[in-house]
């Protein structure tokens, strides 16, 4: 019988998985890491990995993926404050959740954004995040109304400073709480919004109460 997606014992095994890639990626390269060493670090047979997985290529693109959508589901809020019909919300991105989820993550998100060897999660999440701030920014904006800066730079610069500064953070080994983290980049983005950045507001603060409660 067909296991259904959602069902609690696909949820260990896929979180066994991912956890036991994400424990040798520290220590070896992707190309080293067989299907094998994966399953044997799980605790799991070779059988049930390709129950649910082609091969090795195909689980590392699934779990990076489930990665990525795990964060984004946590950190991406519906906004009630904005000047919008109030038939339509907006999804901005909570700093707050975004910290503290990294925070709690801390060793997969440390191997995936500060290894030479996984440049191509920094891709995936830099991507996500500029596809976030592109939709954010065609919600808001006014159409009639020409930017002073190209939408392209204005998410080029934003996001990678917001990705930078996270990779700095791990790598620092998380001096600053996610709670100060949150306040310092809120203070930051605040000039940007006072400079008239027009997606500067996609990003919000903990103390937003139109948002969350914190």
């Amino acid at each position: 019988m067909a296991v259904n997606k959602t069902d609690p014992r696909v949820i260990k095994t896929r979180n066994s998985l991912r956890k036991a890639l994400v424990y040798l990626m520290r220590r070896e390269k992707i190309e080293d890491i067989s299907v094998q060493k994966i399953t044997e670090t799980a605790s799991i047979t070779r059988g049930t990995f390709y129950l649910h997985y082609k091969d090795k290529h195909d689980f590392i693109k699934s779990a990076i993926k489930e990665i990525l959508d795990d964060f984004f589901d946590e950190v991406m809020v519906d906004s009630r404050d904005l000047s919008l019909s109030t038939e339509r919300t907006v999804q901005v991105f909570s700093v707050n959740k975004a910290f503290r989820y990294i925070e709690n993550n801390a060793d997969v998100f440390d191997v995936l954004l500060n290894s030479e060897k996984t440049d191509f999660f920094y891709e995936q999440m830099y991507d996500r995040l500029a596809n976030c701030l592109t939709d954010y920014y065609e919600t808001v904006s006014d159409s009639q109304k020409q930017s002073s800066v190209p939408l392209q730079l204005q998410v080029s610069f934003i996001d990678s400073a917001f990705l930078g500064l996270v990779r700095h953070w791990l790598m620092d080994g998380m001096i600053y709480t996610a709670h100060y983290m949150t306040q310092s980049v809120e203070k930051m983005f605040n000039q940007f919004n006072s400079a008239n950045v027009a997606i500067a507001g996609f990003f919000v603060g903990g103390k937003d109460s139109a948002l969350e409660d914190v």
